[in-house]
């Protein structure tokens, strides 16, 4: 919150102008991950599982490999792992070569950390869409937006 009330105010309409600011881009994107998380019932009739039995947790690996975090994991009934990646963006989101390789090595550090047999299936969460480009389609099984958090 340290970007709507600065040290110094000098304007009271300053927070205004911070609206792009790395500091509110993380903010936003952590109250974006806190209301998703908030809605697992939506998240999951979203993906029509709202009949299958599931866990959810977040997820964090270290090691070797370097630090992993994942944002929500549904570790279902019927032996599938649903990894989410919640997204913020004020627009569509694209996933580039970079992010795609952070992606894979995301799975990778998942898989080979908790050993599971189980198929893991990459769920983007996004505010306004994924670019469907070379990377989406060959990186995620799943994609969800925010409209479905207002839908009974």
């Amino acid at each position: 919150m340290k970007f709507i009330k600065p040290k110094e105010i000098l304007d009271e309409n300053h927070w205004l102008a911070g609206l792009r600011s790395p500091k509110q881009h993380a903010w936003a994107g952590y109250a974006f991950e806190q209301v998703c998380l908030a809605h697992l019932q939506q998240i999951k009739k979203g993906l029509g599982i709202d009949g299958i039995q599931s866990t959810a947790s977040s997820w964090v690996g270290t090691g070797v490999q370097g630090g992993s975090q994942i944002d929500l994991v549904l570790d279902r009934s019927d032996r599938i792992i649903n990894l989410f990646e919640m997204k913020f963006s004020v627009d569509t989101f694209t996933i580039d070569k970079k992010y795609a390789d952070v992606l894979k090595q995301k799975i990778i550090v998942f898989r080979d950390q908790t050993k599971t047999r189980k198929a893991t299936f990459l769920t983007m969460f996004t505010t306004f869409g994924l670019t469907k480009n070379t990377y989406a389609l060959s990186l995620v099984q799943n994609h969800l937006t925010m409209d479905i958090l207002f839908e009974p």
